[in-house]
């Protein structure tokens, strides 16, 4: 019995030992390939990416103002047009404003597009953070609104134009969303920075926000859904999706890609709008991206080429250009560097 006991004991501690070290393989494995699942997914062409800079002499900070926010940036009868937010007085007196270019490089600064909202109202102390939208015919233009001079009270808005360079009419809807006002969600402190897009016959409303007792380090991006495109907009219950704060959000391939903004320097690539991977990095503090409408263009992979982006210069801020070179397979290690 002993010499039978012996021969089936060693071999059967030989198999759980060598099951043990086979099931720690695989689990190294499989975790390795996780922490660099999101390079390998993500579009070669987000991973990578290198950007030059150059000053544009009308949007040179001034200490009068500061000028920031810029938003997407739309090419409508043979000129480039961007929307940004004009800011006097740490935000005691702010407007959207507008501007237009031929080349994209000279710019003429054509004053202001949407000033403060009536007294009362719950866009009384101003708008600022634009985004728009060519759509049917009409452009609109998404605003953020506070009132009572308590950016706390941040919610989110739209005017209609026939033109970009409007009058521009606010929406009789408005505001199109609001914080919500369960104090312990994440979105119950205000919202900010509309990002517009058409997808999968849907409108999505992304949008940045966070509890009151948290810090703009602590923002967050979630998304909004909606029929048409001045709503109702429904918030996605995947909320909140990434973190960000002064962040842009474009249709790329089939997803939608993000840079996060001031808080974070990544590109982040979601293949269904929702489940966001990091990609590449870019840093900034706030961008407008010239991002050519994927249903125009679909042969665009890039992107975006070029934009303009925040800069701070003797504590003022100011509007530049910046010039990308995408990421290629070639070119792009898996850590997502060059």
């Amino acid at each position: 019995m002993s010499t039978k006991t012996t021969s089936f004991k060693r071999p059967f501690l030989w198999t759980c030992a060598f099951r043990q070290r086979i099931c720690c393989w695989l689990l190294v494995m499989l975790w390795s390939v996780n922490l660099h699942a999101d390079v390998y997914l993500a579009p070669a062409e987000l991973v990578g990416v290198t950007k030059t800079t150059m000053v544009i002499d009308a949007f040179r900070p001034t200490p009068e103002f500061d000028r920031h926010d810029p938003s997407n940036i739309i090419r409508h009868d043979d000129r480039y047009w961007v929307f940004y937010t004009r800011n006097a007085g740490d935000h005691k007196k702010v407007s959207v404003h507008v501007a237009a270019s031929a080349d994209g490089y000279q710019w003429t600064d054509l004053g202001q597009a949407l000033g403060r909202g009536q007294e009362g109202d719950w866009d009384e102390s101003g708008a600022i953070a634009p985004y728009v939208v060519s759509h049917e015919g009409e452009f609109y233009l998404f605003y953020t609104g506070f009132r009572d001079g308590n950016l706390a009270t941040r919610e989110l808005g739209c005017a209609i134009a026939e033109h970009p360079g409007g009058p521009w009419i606010r929406w009789h809807g408005n505001p199109i969303l609001r914080r919500s006002p369960d104090p312990t969600a994440w979105d119950s402190g205000m919202l900010g920075d509309s990002n517009v897009l058409f997808r999968h016959g849907k409108w999505w409303l992304y949008f940045k926000s966070r509890r009151e007792t948290e810090t703009s380090r602590q923002t967050h991006v979630g998304v909004a859904l909606a029929d048409r495109i001045t709503g109702p907009y429904q918030k996605h219950p995947d909320n909140p999706l990434f973190a960000g704060h002064a962040f842009s959000a474009w249709r790329h391939r089939d997803g939608v890609a993000a840079l996060c903004g001031a808080i974070s320097p990544k590109i982040k690539w979601s293949p269904d709008g929702l489940h966001f991977l990091d990609a590449g990095e870019m840093p900034n503090q706030s961008t407008g991206l010239f991002s050519p409408d994927a249903d125009s263009d679909p042969d665009n992979l890039r992107g975006f080429d070029w934009g303009l982006e925040v800069y701070t210069e003797a504590r003022t801020r100011g509007l530049r250009r910046f010039d990308c070179a995408p990421g290629t397979a070639e070119n792009t290690s898996p850590s997502g560097g060059q």
